[in-house]
């Protein structure tokens, strides 16, 4: 992929900076309602209340606009964490969960429209020079935190990792399908409960802990408002209608497709794997493509469904009917089955979870994971040692964002055998009773 574009330039007046703010808005309030591929400059600037050559002035195109948008999330998102760190040193191990929960539910890291944009229309390839950079420091703060206060024995910078991305895949869950819960009391015990009993020593007090009245994000300014609800909404994208070949010569020619897709994705992104060049990687006309993909999102939903299918079979195959069985000794073979098909896959997984924008993979993925929470309400129901009021929603999101941060950003988790325990741990502590951890 390509290196990312940098601002042309940076505002120096007051006045450059409400510019550039009025754009970055903008950008984030357009991208969440239409989508990546509607946006549009000019659009952009009528939104912003700005001429189109002042957005050229600090940006050469969309994509580093869009860049901007998550350069100054994530860069709140540090300084946020660095300030809670702070006063942390005189504080309890159970305190200190809750003030790093706290972090990832800051409204000063942005509200629902910029950070639902960022997870679901812009490839997350694109946004790791902005967001790479601050999940390593707050790993690091994270781990700093850990080794000064008492928390349970373990590997430091692999638990660091788990409790970061699960913390942070339960809140992009809730983002994408019911931000109203990021403010209710229930929602923010639970991840309090999935962060502390993942790092509780033994012994601590599991109680919830007492929840902390959230600030309200900021709401756009109603000028901006005013102008987005007089900006004409993108047409929504054609429904993805594929034909199913029939011959073997035409399931050769889409394998063959689906094969030259992924390695053009992983060579060169999204912008990059046009249909010319993934027909000719695969060795078949831009006519058989077309026959049976109307389009690069087609390729991807199929390469996602395949990839989704194949974690719930992976799911059902290790957690079997329970006969009156504990739960705890499935979710260790679980976890490394679930790592071991990571490594096995990693470049295509990799390709279709950071090279295309989540959205295409969006349906498929929910109606896995609806799945997913089925499989594990009927385990704990059924189960022994199952713990009365967890959330097999948090399990899940939490046990995904956690796989997939690391196929992104640390594949060589993968490669260690820590990185599935901690998967384990992290699932066992928030399902199962005290006893039953292991």
């Amino acid at each position: 992929m390509a290196e990312p574009p940098e601002p042309r330039r940076e505002p120096r007046t007051a006045e450059g900076r409400a510019i550039v703010d009025a754009i970055a808005e903008a950008t984030a309030l357009l991208l969440d309602r239409d989508g990546y591929e509607a946006l549009t400059t000019n659009a952009i600037a009528r939104v912003a209340g700005v001429s189109i050559g002042s957005l050229y002035q600090y940006f050469g195109d969309k994509q580093a606009v869009v860049l901007e948008v998550a350069r100054r999330l994530e860069g709140r998102a540090l300084e946020v964490a660095m300030e809670r760190a702070e006063g942390l040193g005189d504080t309890s191990a159970r305190e200190a969960t809750a003030q790093l929960v706290d972090v990832l539910l800051d409204p000063r890291l942005g509200g629902p429209a910029s950070r639902r944009a960022l997870l679901l229309q812009v490839p997350p390839a694109w946004l790791l020079p902005a967001s790479g950079p601050t999940d390593r420091s707050t790993e690091r703060l994270l781990r700093a935190v850990m080794e000064a206060l008492p928390f349970r024995e373990g590997p430091r910078d692999v638990m660091a990792f788990v409790v970061f991305h699960a913390v942070e895949g339960v809140i992009e869950d809730a983002l994408l399908h019911r931000p109203v819960a990021l403010f209710e009391g229930a929602f923010r015990r639970e991840l309090f409960s999935l962060a502390w009993r993942y790092l509780a020593p033994a012994g601590a007090d599991l109680s919830p802990h007492p929840v902390r009245t959230p600030d309200a994000w900021p709401p756009p300014s109603a000028a901006l408002s005013a102008r987005l609800a007089d900006e004409p909404p993108a047409e929504e994208a054609t429904p993805v209608h594929r034909v199913t070949p029939k011959s073997a010569r035409g399931r050769a020619s889409v394998e063959a497709i689906l094969e030259a897709a992924l390695e053009r994705l992983a060579e060169a992104g999204w912008e990059g794997a046009s249909a010319r060049s993934i027909a000719k990687r695969a060795g078949v006309s831009a006519a058989t493509l077309y026959r049976y993909f109307p389009h690069l999102r087609a390729i991807v939903a199929e390469l996602a469904r395949r990839r989704e299918t194949r974690l719930l079979e992976l799911a059902e195959a290790a957690l079997p009917p329970s006969d009156g069985r504990p739960l705890a000794p499935s979710l260790g073979p679980l976890g490394e089955a679930l790592c071991a098909r990571s490594r096995e896959d990693r470049r295509a997984r990799r390709a279709v979870l950071a090279e295309v924008p989540q959205a295409w993979n969006r349906a498929v993925t929910d109606e896995v994971d609806a799945a997913l929470v089925m499989l594990a309400e009927r385990h704990l129901a059924e189960r022994p040692d199952g713990r009365e009021g967890a959330s097999a929603r948090v399990a899940v999101a939490a046990l995904r964002h956690g796989l997939e941060s690391a196929i992104v950003t640390r594949p060589e988790l993968l490669e260690d055998p820590r990185f599935g325990e901690e998967l384990r741990a992290l699932l066992a502590r928030y399902l199962l009773q005290r006893e039953a951890w292991g």
